[in-house]
């Protein structure tokens, strides 16, 4: 066989300017990216290539059995990554494809080729020698920017030069390919297992005194002007399976390097080569308490890492290293460091803080770049705001900012500002109690101190608005009821202008600029409005709570006052979404088609009018009304139930299961005669039974219109959505774009660009969003808090009290204590909630409220006290815990647990080998 063409050579030299990533794969290209700049230490030696693998594979027959084995992964035919989670079976896979390939040999040509490599790259190797290798795999899928696949692939350590032992380990190491961890990974990260090749590095092997790893930034905290350095002596094996604890160093890089933190391990097991081949373990404590490495060492290898960082683009690295007894440091692995969560658009310097809006909330995912457009930048609804808040100065640019696809609040200003921070840190917990916990953890580091205090002109401003405010808070006092039927009149009075407005606005570039004017004016047009309301029952709260301390369940009972609470639009929709379940219920024709049908269905037959009369017409007056909600609905970019109603069928469907006894109605009657008895008995448990129903009225009155600002915001943005919708159409016959939601998927800038006809590459450019916005979707974890250093937090709520081992602890919203079943819900248009279960999720919004009316108990990763979430748990009266860090992992669908909403734990039940785990609904 011809072996003359680079890419479909056999072996290739280590510094070979034909390594590619798809030739040597992940571990073989990058050590041939170092060994070719020629300044740094890498061991000599080749790369058995990828086309040697596939060579192995389709000549030696092992294609049909690999595909033979796949085609069980999960009892499935199909062996592409889109087959779903894995199981216990890959076990058996694995040992099954592995065993098919130890049956074969390497053919006579590649062992020749191999022979001959290890006699130009170590010609002094002979059975005498002491000169041994270290033969590693090195995957196609391996150490890339996106996809580390680390640990997932075999190494062999000590191996004698002899070419048949050589040969024997490239099988192994060919085969480590479909290992069990490996197809597991390869199937999360959705990679087609044949597509993968593996190749093998071949290298002398470095003897070590000591080895570790190096990142090139803190892979715990993200901080990139950080280095990481783990050292253990002899060979690095030891530490990579963490059988001994290593010495490890925080140093921070800066105009010069500082040791941080420093910590010296047990190190009391190693790894060592033995004589003749392999290497054994052996027990030694004299180390204990030693530093392996001096501190011009630790500093010398700190910049050792930058060095090989810049020559990867600066990309943040993972580096292996090994020192040999002469003190020479080899590098022996180079990898991008995947796990960080990227930057904002900032300098690194001076150090800036940003929270997650995403978290605030509820949303996990990205948000489209129209929805971010219609509330950031001075077009936006969070501009104008800020805008009319600090009369103009402040605003005119990005109000937040885009990091990985979700928006991030610059919280800078404030916490470098007495009186900012101050105000901050009492608020955000309302929001986001994990929020605060971010901001504690980096407003420690310098750069974040406090500069400055109130000045002239904020004080000014908020005089001016204390001017305007002051008054109407006293009358709303007084008059509670006028103060909401007001504010409501008003917020009908703007959807209507707007609508319209709308009526007289086509083109697509008329219609942006409608969009930008209308939501940048929102908010000042009825926030001076609705603070003088809302503020009323905020105060009176407060003080409740205060009154309450005294009583030992003061706080249980005050916010037994919130159960039922009339007027808002966010209850009253949950209601008026259970009559629609109660006219299918006495229809049989209706009610047998719901129950059989599956909601992606009945939402296609909805859409077509081709559902049961009784259920057509019933859910037509629902979406009349509200229509233009839908999940994560203050992304602008996504679609609403009148677009898709899949979720809201899927909801319907657990609705109509619902006994009388459970009925959401008479949950909310009940409700409100608990909140009733609870004012009669905290103002005879205090004394002043005339002073808590005067503070409580006031609660009740106007504390609902809490929810109406953003349901007002969300009927404006249905009617810009439809218009836009509208223009999409439009477009799409046109065949500039495919349909008409492309149109969510590009900026203001791009659709004026559009309009203009100046966006050629329009087609490409939304194909490409929609890669991004797949790729971020699949992103499982997002902080809360950023900096421009690259610190990330991702942490919950803290709160470490009186907590039993195993159990999780989070910020309770809503009191009470329910034991039930979870239920995990990550997408509620595809799980069906069943009565009783407790509702797992990594956040809410009103979207997902509806589900509450079914459900036992809340638990979420993000939320506070004053979200959609917990206000309408607390109004239904189940019991809630917000700033449980990864929640949805944490906990399995069918785990039996105890959520006491009072205190913020949960209590897990029973074993997870006895739980009753049902997967089929959940998605």
């Amino acid at each position: 066989m011809s072996n003359k063409d680079p890419e479909s050579s056999f072996i290739l030299s280590l510094d070979s300017p034909h390594s590619t990533l798809i030739t040597t794969g992940g571990k073989g290209h990058n050590l041939s990216v170092l060994s070719r700049n020629g300044t740094f230490p890498v061991p000599n030696g080749f790369c058995v290539t990828v086309a040697a693998y596939r060579d192995f594979v389709e000549n030696g027959g092992l294609r049909e059995e690999i595909e033979a084995a796949l085609a069980l992964l999960n009892g499935g035919g199909d062996n592409d990554a889109e087959g779903g989670d894995t199981n216990i079976s890959v076990d058996e896979i694995s040992k099954e494809i592995r065993a098919a390939f130890h049956k074969r040999t390497l053919s006579q040509f590649l062992q020749t080729e191999i022979t001959k490599a290890l006699l130009d790259h170590f010609p002094n190797n002979n059975e005498s020698s002491n000169t041994y290798l270290a033969v590693r795999s090195s995957a196609t899928c391996e150490d890339m920017p996106d996809a580390s696949f680390a640990g997932q692939h075999d190494t062999y350590l000590n191996v004698a030069p002899i070419p048949d032992n050589v040969c024997k380990h490239i099988i192994d190491c060919f085969s480590s390919l479909f290992a069990p961890r490996a197809i597991s990974y390869r199937q999360a990260n959705r990679i087609n297992h044949l597509d993968a090749g593996m190749a093998v590095v071949v290298q002398a092997m470095v003897q070590s005194h000591c080895s570790g790893v190096l990142f090139t930034a803190n892979p715990v905290s993200g901080r990139r002007n950080e280095s990481v350095l783990e050292v253990i002596p002899g060979l690095g094996e030891a530490l990579v399976s963490g059988m001994t604890e290593p010495d490890r160093y925080i140093v921070k890089r800066g105009e010069e390097l500082r040791i941080k933190d420093q910590r010296i391990g047990k190190k009391a097991k190693a790894i060592q080569s033995v004589e003749g081949g392999g290497v054994k373990e052996v027990v030694d404590t004299t180390g204990e308490g030693t530093a392996v490495l001096t501190e011009d060492q630790v500093k010398d290898l700190v910049v050792l890492g930058q060095k090989v960082s810049a020559l990867f683009g600066n990309t943040p690295q993972d580096i292996e290293f090994a020192i040999s007894k002469e003190g020479i440091i080899y590098v022996v692995q180079s990898r991008p460091i995947t796990t960080l969560f990227p930057l904002p658009n900032v300098p690194p310097e001076p150090l800036q803080i940003f929270f997650s809006f995403n978290a605030v909330q509820g949303i996990s995912a990205p948000i489209f770049p129209a929805g971010q457009d219609a509330l950031n930048g001075p077009n936006g609804l969070l501009g104008g705001l800020l805008q009319y808040l600090s009369w103009g100065r402040f605003g005119n640019g990005s109000v937040l900012h885009r990091v990985a696809g979700r928006l991030y609040g610059n919280a800078t200003n404030i916490v470098r500002n007495s009186f900012g921070r101050s105000v901050y840190l009492k608020v955000v917990p309302l929001a986001e109690p994990g929020i605060l916990a971010g901001l504690e953890e980096a407003i420690r580091e310098p750069g974040l101190e406090i500069r400055s205090g109130l000045n002239l002109t904020l004080i000014l401003r908020l005089m001016s608005i204390g001017v305007v405010v002051l008054p109407r808070y006293i009358l709303n006092y007084m008059f509670p009821d006028r103060a909401r039927e007001r504010v409501s009149a008003l917020t009908d009075e703007v959807v209507a202008n707007v609508e319209k407005e709308a009526e007289n606005v086509s083109g697509l570039a008329d219609v942006i600029e409608f969009k930008q004017k209308t939501m940048k004016g929102l908010f000042p047009k009825i926030f001076l409005q609705f603070l003088p309301c809302v503020a009323p029952a905020m105060h009176s709260m407060a003080l409740l709570m205060k009154l309450s301390e005294k009583l030992s369940d003061g706080k249980n009972q005050v916010l037994a006052i919130l159960r039922g609470l009339p007027h808002n639009v966010t209850t009253e929709m949950d209601l008026k979404l259970w009559k629609v379940a109660k006219a299918i219920q006495i229809d049989d024709t209706s009610h047998n088609h719901i129950r059989s049908v599956e909601a992606s269905i009945l939402a296609e037959e909805y859409l077509a009018k081709l559902l049961p009369d009784k259920a057509q017409s019933a859910i037509e007056e629902f979406m009349n009304e509200y229509g233009m909600r839908g999940l994560y609905e203050i992304d602008f970019g996504r679609p609403r139930w009148r677009e898709d109603p899949t979720p809201l069928m899927q909801t319907i469907k657990t609705y109509i299961d619902i006994d009388n006894d459970n009925a959401p109605d008479v949950v909310f009657a009940a409700g409100e005669d608990a909140a009733e008895e609870s004012i009669q008995k905290l103002g005879m448990s205090l004394g002043k039974p005339w002073l808590i129903s005067f503070l409580a009225r006031r609660v009740r009155a106007v504390a609902g219109v809490r929810e109406l600002p953003k349901f007002t915001i969300i009927r404006v943005m249905g009617i810009l959505r439809a218009k836009l919708l509208d223009e999409g159409e439009k477009l799409a016959k046109l065949g500039l774009i495919g349909d008409a939601t492309d149109l969510f998927l590009l900026h203001d800038d791009e659709l004026n660009a559009l309009a203009k006809g100046d966006l050629n590459n329009c087609k490409a450019l939304v194909a490409e969003r929609k890669e991004e916005m797949t790729k971020e979707n699949a992103r499982k974890r997002i902080p809360r808090v950023i900096a421009s250093d690259g610190f990330a937090f991702f942490g919950g709520a803290v709160r470490k009290a009186n907590v039993k081992d195993g159990a999780l602890c989070g910020e309770p919203v809503s009191p009470g204590v329910y034991e039930g079943r979870i239920r995990v819900v990550h997408d509620p248009s595809k799980t069906k909630l069943s009565p009783g279960e407790i509702l797992c999720c990594h956040g809410t919004d009103p979207s997902w409220t509806p589900l509450f009316l079914s459900a036992g108990a809340l638990v979420m990763e993000v939320g506070g006290a004053m979200t959609h979430g917990s206000v309408v748990a607390r109004e239904y009266g189940i019991p809630a815990i917000v700033g449980l860090e990864y929640v949805t992992e944490k906990l399995t669908t069918g785990q039996l647990v105890r959520v006491d909403g009072s205190s913020g734990i949960v209590e897990f039940l029973e074993d997870t080998e006895t739980m009753q785990v049902d997967n089929g609904a959940s998605d």
